[in-house]
């Protein structure tokens, strides 16, 4: 991104920043912005409008997308903020006499980011400098998936299978029932339905692979909420450059003898839950591996709670299965980021 004309305000305002400590300020030297600007090069198309004034960056649209993760800002709310927030405009190196874009070019630019196929590179990356920072994966990983919402709500549901799920053979952990329905007429032709427990959820499924000792996502996968969370594992493994003999944790959903041999071919060590065989009684033994696992699943359960508390994956605020994978992916790298920096500063 080329540096702008310095005026006084601008300044002035350098001055006033200069001796407070702030997280954007932190999170400009922790990232190489000169890695995102190679990866970045592939959406830029030109350097003028077709008013002849000059074009935005890539790298300007990408530090907008993480403020606004970071904040929570919609494109209107960011377009506001970017007039008056001092610290937004240092962050994205915009001089107090610069155009600011508008909510529909952030829109546009989010489209074109999708249409290069930029955003999991992006992920890649960022958790390439965490590794770099001594944030990698050391102590095993462990996959899992949660729910997202939709935006759009269907107008007709319909019942069409049951499945039960869950841990019915450790003590105090509950059975639940896995609904699936089918959907018509919905504004979101991509979304599905799906039920765990006594709750109905419209939308899609977050497939993670989190590493055990820092809850940093390395991988992931969006796809509609009625996909089988078995079947996400292997492609999940296969994205991510595992150590060798690295522990892969997973609850009984993953199950499978095909998952076992995927695992067993590409090295790592399977830690999956296993599930007890029908007609038998439970094992004292199994009851054990299980809650084993169970215990050290709890990484990923924080990194969810995280994401959705804090990064919009409880519901998204798109529609379409393309446009939701991309605020998720883009979720998980102001997610990491984030977390990131927290563990290099304790």
């Amino acid at each position: 991104m080329e540096k702008e004309t310095i005026t006084f305000a601008d300044q002035e305002i350098a001055n006033r920043l200069a001796s407070r400590r702030h997280f954007l300020k932190d999170m400009e030297t922790l990232i190489d912005w000169k890695r995102i600007r190679k990866i970045l090069s592939k959406v830029e198309l030109r350097r003028h409008s077709v008013a002849g004034r000059d074009a935005f960056s890539a790298e300007l649209m990408f530090r907008i997308m993480l403020i606004q993760q970071w904040y929570q800002l919609s494109d209107y709310q960011m377009e506001e903020q970017l007039y008056y927030n001092n610290m937004f405009l240092w962050f994205c190196h915009l001089s107090m006499d610069n155009p600011v874009p508008d909510h529909s070019t952030i829109c546009r630019w989010r489209a074109r980011f999708s249409q290069k196929d930029v955003y999991n590179k992006l992920l890649d990356e960022i958790n390439r400098q965490m590794g770099k920072h001594g944030i990698k994966i050391t102590d095993g990983v462990i996959v899992d998936a949660t729910l997202v919402e939709s935006k759009a709500r269907p107008r007709r549901k319909e019942i069409v299978e049951t499945e039960p799920v869950g841990d019915d053979d450790i003590p105090g952990i509950p059975t639940y029932q896995a609904t699936e329905l089918s959907v018509e007429e919905s504004r979101d032709p991509d979304a599905r339905w799906v039920k765990k427990g006594t709750k109905s959820v419209y939308g899609y499924k977050g497939h993670a692979l989190v590493d055990k000792a820092h809850g940093l996502v390395q991988a992931l996968a969006v796809t509609p909420a009625n996909v089988y969370d078995g079947h996400m594992l292997m492609p999940l493994v296969e994205s991510v450059d595992l150590p060798e003999e690295t522990e892969v944790l997973a609850d009984k959903g993953y199950c499978s003898q095909e998952n076992e041999d995927g695992l067993t071919a590409k090295n790592p060590v399977s830690r999956i839950m296993r599930k007890k065989k029908k007609n038998q009684p439970v094992d004292a033994e199994l009851v054990a591996y299980n809650r084993g696992i169970s215990k050290e699943r709890y990484r990923i359960e924080c990194s969810f709670g995280g994401l959705k508390k804090h990064f919009g994956w409880s519901r998204s605020i798109y529609m379409g299965l393309q446009n939701t994978s991309n605020y998720l992916v883009v979720g998980a790298i102001a997610f990491n980021l984030k977390r990131g920096l927290k563990i290099l500063r304790t």
